[in-house]
Formats: structure tokens, sequence, C-alpha cells
């Protein structure tokens, strides 16, 4: 994977530790665990050594760390050639590698089936016609395992080696035209039902039934890298199902520490996250929290690293700056905000960390670096349904991948943290604090901020109560509730959190559909991040639609433009004119009971308000453009109804 066939962002999702990728060749790979990072083939010596100085990629974010329990994060390693006649550049020839899964190959002329190592890197050509063509079929299982399909133990074959196998594929549509045999012993069978996923805990799967238990299998870690005694069932697979990786990503905006105070101290914090890899910031981290005289220590020797490139502080502003480092988790409540009356998830509290920030300006780009918020007017025909718009002339994002899970996304995704993820992603198990570290990739970009108006959105659920009960069902909040990603509330999810998110989300949607025509970049480079609580105290209803491009695409400007009052204003309108008729209505309006993946999706389809996953944060669960801009027959129910009327009159002026 040196020739640059992924790009390092597409480390962290969708090719992060686990997955499979097929390279440009066509061959199936399985990517290499977080041991294989940062090494690189010494060719004269015929083994795997580490890079120089691995601190070049290492990055904090204490956000991050206190939800994670991981004090350091890398950045995925960038391929540097080193060119004949100069010297090499620092960390040259890193990559990450990846191992030859499934390892099983079946012949294209004869059927025959061998298997190869995981290191194999080229095959010897079968004598005569015909090539060496990898297997469709694997086996997976709940716990995260990924299992070569056991042809063997399938068909009954007790034969000492599988030499004799053959694998037919007589071309129908089932898997029973799909036959296995050993020439050697006459067993065989075919595949129909080793696909079947068990229903429920009581159910078996059809290797459960012939008495095939999984051997943990973890290939990503390299050969007899298995976990034995797995109690799930196994089940077979094709190597290009969707539901093979499901990685485990969060992300958080860079937030600065509201109560610090001193321009100087906050300077000082700036600097040192700026060199954070070179001050080795992460290890400095967990020295910090074990207390007492380590601190003063840590102090003393990032004060001498501050020196050395000509930043003169004294010892105490150092501390300070590290105490607000360190211990800051950036969900201070800003003066004036309102505290939450129910307890909140720390998820939830997470993203009100966020809320309680970015609906502020702030403009100190010496002490605040990564983080410019510039408040602007709201547009006068909008301000009964927005409150507030900032434009986020910066900032910067942190996204780390933590695990995987198999079969289904995992509900409860922190359970376990960081241990979980150690287990998974290193053969080698770091135990110590200090040597606990997970990929993330930085991105930079820009956005737009905008916040519902609160009362009109509560007159709103109040007037249109009876709409809101025959159209969110009971059944309907339950599974949107199962939908992790959208943050329910610990108390339990109730209809008035459902239509609040379903709006929010929906509006999130309409706009970045209407977005990508007018501010220059791709769908793929704009997301969504939302900020939605019920809380009788503290709500939110508010989202932040930026940029997700990890170069230079992602700070262009052509985002934060279209938040301006003079452009805002038709542009929303031109989205509710978009979102008002779907080519799919009235089946689309009427959604007969859910559609999506998990049902959670009332009208929304990809003719109207589905994007693509990359830039959903639930990926294209909990919409409803009904709440929006109301149903084809009856517009009176929608938040913005109002506004339809004029938006037809000016659409695409």
């Amino acid at each position: 994977m040196g020739n640059r066939q992924v790009r390092t962002g597409q480390l962290i999702a969708p090719f992060g530790p686990g997955s499979i990728y097929t390279d440009r060749r066509g061959v199936p790979l399985v990517v290499g665990g977080l041991d294989y990072w940062y090494t690189r083939e010494n060719v004269d010596a015929g083994a795997i050594q580490p890079c120089e100085d691995r601190r070049e990629f290492e990055r904090i974010e204490p956000r991050l760390s206190a939800l994670l329990h991981v004090d350091r994060f890398c950045l995925p390693p960038d391929y540097r050639h080193v060119r004949r006649g100069q010297s090499a550049p620092p960390n040259a020839r890193l990559n990450i590698p990846a191992l030859r899964f499934p390892r099983w190959y079946r012949h294209t002329k004869t059927g025959e089936m061998r298997k190869f190592n995981l290191t194999s890197t080229r095959l010897e050509n079968p004598p005569g016609s015909g090539r060496w063509k990898p297997v469709r079929f694997i086996a997976v299982c709940a716990a995260g395992h990924l299992c070569e399909f056991p042809w063997q133990d399938w068909i009954g074959c007790m034969c000492r080696d599988a030499a004799h196998l053959i694998l037919k594929d007589f071309g129908g549509s089932e898997l029973t035209s799909i036959r296995v045999e050993c020439t050697g012993c006459g067993k065989s069978g075919h595949l129909a039902g080793t696909t079947k996923i068990p229903a429920d805990s009581q159910e078996q799967s059809a290797f459960q039934r012939a008495g095939i238990a999984c051997p943990g299998d973890r290939p990503w870690l390299g050969e007899n890298a298995n976990e034995p005694g797995c109690g799930q069932p196994l089940v077979g697979a094709l190597i290009n199902q969707t539901n093979l990786y499901f990685p485990k990503t969060f992300s958080a905006i860079t937030l600065p520490d509201i109560e610090l105070t001193n321009d100087a101290v906050a300077e000082l914090r700036a600097v040192i996250e700026q060199n954070a890899g070179e001050f080795d910031l992460g290890v400095q981290r967990t020295r910090w929290r074990m207390g007492g005289r380590r601190q003063e220590r840590v102090a003393a020797d990032v004060h001498a690293s501050l020196e050395d490139i000509g930043t003169t502080a004294t010892v105490d502003q150092v501390r300070d700056a590290l105490e607000s480092l360190f211990e800051g988790s950036g969900a201070a409540i800003p003066a004036g905000a309102a505290t939450p009356l129910e307890q909140e998830s720390e998820f939830v509290a997470f993203r009100r960390a966020e809320f309680n920030v970015l609906r502020e300006p702030i403009d100190r780009a010496a002490e605040v670096p990564n983080l410019r918020v510039i408040a602007t007017t709201v547009a006068s025909d909008l301000s009964p349904w927005l409150a507030r718009v900032n434009l986020v002339e910066r900032l910067l994002e942190t996204r780390v991948f933590y695990g995987f899970s198999r079969l289904k996304a995992d509900s409860m995704p922190l359970t376990g943290m960081p241990d979980s993820a150690m287990r998974q992603l290193f053969r080698s198990t770091p135990d110590a604090p200090q040597d606990r570290w997970l990929p993330a990739v930085e991105v930079f970009g820009e956005g737009i901020y905008i916040e519902l108006q609160e009362e009109k959105l509560k007159q709103w659920q109040e007037a249109n109560a009876r709409w809101l009960e025959e159209r969110i069902k009971d059944d309907f909040i339950n599974r949107l509730q199962d939908v992790r990603l959208t943050l329910p509330p610990d108390a339990g999810a109730s209809r008035t959190w459902a239509s609040r998110y379903l709006l929010v989300h929906s509006i999130a949607h309409i706009l970045i559909n209407q977005l990508v025509f007018e501010c220059g970049y791709s769908t793929a480079s704009l997301r969504e991040r939302l900020y939605i609580s019920a809380d009788p105290r503290a709500p939110m209803a508010a989202m932040l639609i930026y940029t997700a491009a990890g170069d230079s695409e992602g700070t262009l400007g052509g985002l934060v433009r279209l938040g301006r009052p003079e452009r805002l204003g038709l542009l929303l309108q031109r989205a509710l004119s978009r979102a008002s008729w779907c080519s799919a209505d009235p089946v689309c309006s009427q959604h007969l009971g859910g559609s999506g993946s998990r049902l959670a999706n009332l009208a929304a389809c990809h003719a109207c308000a589905l994007l693509p996953e990359t830039c959903c944060e639930t990926i294209n669960e909990g919409l409803d453009r009904a709440m929006v801009v109301g149903m084809p027959d009856n517009r009176e129910p929608g938040f913005m109804s109002e506004l339809i009327e004029s938006t037809l009159a000016v659409a695409y002026a």
C-alpha cells in the first residue's frame, strides 16, 4: 500500500485496520493492525524496522482523550519517496501494510483450490491456461473476527490437507449453484444457508448446526493471531458485503479554553499545541495525570523545550498553559448559557460544549489559531425561524478511529474503552497508558453555524401536536432511538425530541443539497454536525455545515460567504423550493411506515433528502422533509411552510 492506493484520510474510514480493501489489480487485502504502522521493510536485512521518530505524527485532543481514555493520537504516515542522488527525508518509505485475505484461491479453469499465506506477494502461475483468482466467500462473527470459509469442515471432509478441494460455480442465482467437493474422499456440498445471520440468540447459524465454531481469526494482526474460545456464531459472507465492517469513529471540533482569560498563557498554549509532537505531549499528558511532583517535572521539561525553540515564558506560565491544555475538557459553560436540567449522556454533553462555543463569536487568531467564529445578522425574512447565523471562518476537526464491529453497528461503542480498542487493533496489546495510542486525522475547514428560534420551534410543536402524533408513531420513535448516532436523551426518546431531531436534521440535508450548487465544493466535501436536545431548561436546535476535505480545498471561503444575510435568505428559499416536491411523491411523502436500512426515515429518498454517507453523521437515518415543508397536499404542518409561497415565487431568480 506504499504506492498511494489509499489516501491517508481513508485509513480512518472506510479502510481502517481490519477492513477488506481491493487493490487496483483486483486482489482483496486486509489492512494491517496498528503494530505494523510506522514501520518500513528493510530489503537488505530482510526484516521490518520502525521509523526514526514517530513523534512527528503525534497529536493531542484533550476532549477526545477524556472521552476515549487515550492520551495520544497519531496521524497515518504519508509515503515519502527517496529520490536518486538525494538524502532520505525523515521517516521515508513508511507505509501501512495490507495482508492477503482471503488466502484461498481458485483456479479459473479447473476449479482447483489452493491456500496461500497472508504475506504472499506474488502467486506462481498455474500450469497451462487459467489463473489463480481469490474466492468470494469468507466467514465472520459479531465479535469482529474475520475467518476463512471452513471449506473442509462444511462438507465433512476428513482429509489431512486441502489439496483435493475443488470449487465449482454453475452460475445460478442461488448458493445451491456453488458447490465444493473433495476429490480425495468424495465429500461435497453446496453453500446454501451459510450466509444467513441468526435473527436472535436462540437461532443457530448453519455453521453452528454443523458443529463448526468460530476459530477467532484476526488476519489483520498477522498469522496465528486468533482469539480462541469465541462464543459468537460464525456466518458466511461475500468479501464485498457492506456489513463486514462498521468503523467506530468519533470527531471533535478543537475548542478554546473559555475559562482562560490570561492572553499570554493562551498564546503559550497555542505554541505548545502546535509543537505537540516535538514536545512529546502525549507522554507528558500521561505523566501529568499522575499528579504530584510529576507535574512540576512535566512543566520543567516543556519549559526547556520552549526555550530551545526561542519562546520565552516563566515556569508558572507554562504550568498554567499545561493545566488548561491537559485538564480543560472544553465543557465549561460560558457566562449566560443555560445548564441542562436533566442528566445528559457523555455524547450529548460532548456536543453541548461545542454548541456553547460556536454560538458566540471568537476572533482571537493568536490565542485560538484553529477556530474563528464571526457573528453575522440574520436576514429579515428568515428571522422568524432562525435565531443565530455565525460564520465559522476556520475550524479544526480531529477524527479518531477506535475499533470496528461486524455484521451490525455496535449500539454501545464506548463500552470497555480503551482496553477493547487495544485488544482489537494491536497484536501486542500495550498495557502502560503512555504506550496507548489511536489513529486520527486532522481536517481544517470552514462552515456555517445555524441555530433555530426556540420559541418558534415550540410553537410549531404545540400547534401541530396532533399531526406529529399521527405521523411519528411510537414504533418509529423506538427505531430512531436505537440509532445511537442520533445521540438520544438518556431518559428515553420522546415525540418532542424525535420531531426536533427530524426537523433539524432534515433542514441540514436540504441546505447541503442546495449548497453544493452554489458554494463550489463537491457534495462529498461537506458534512453536518447536529446540536439537538429537548432539555426543558437548556434546549438545543442547531447545526454546523462545514467542509470535510483534508487538504487546502477545505478553507477556500466558498462556504462561509454563503452564510451572509444577503445570500443565505435566497439560498434557503431555493433549497425549500427543491425540497417541496420530490419526483417520488406522493409515495415519498406518505413514507408507508418508514424507510432506510433501519426504517428510521419518513419522507426521505435519494431524489430529495438523502446525501452521500460521508456527509451525514447518522448515515442517512432520522430524516423527514415533511417536518420542514409539509405534505404536497397540505403545506401547513411544515415548520417553514409560510416560506413556501414566497419560495416558489423567487426560486432560481
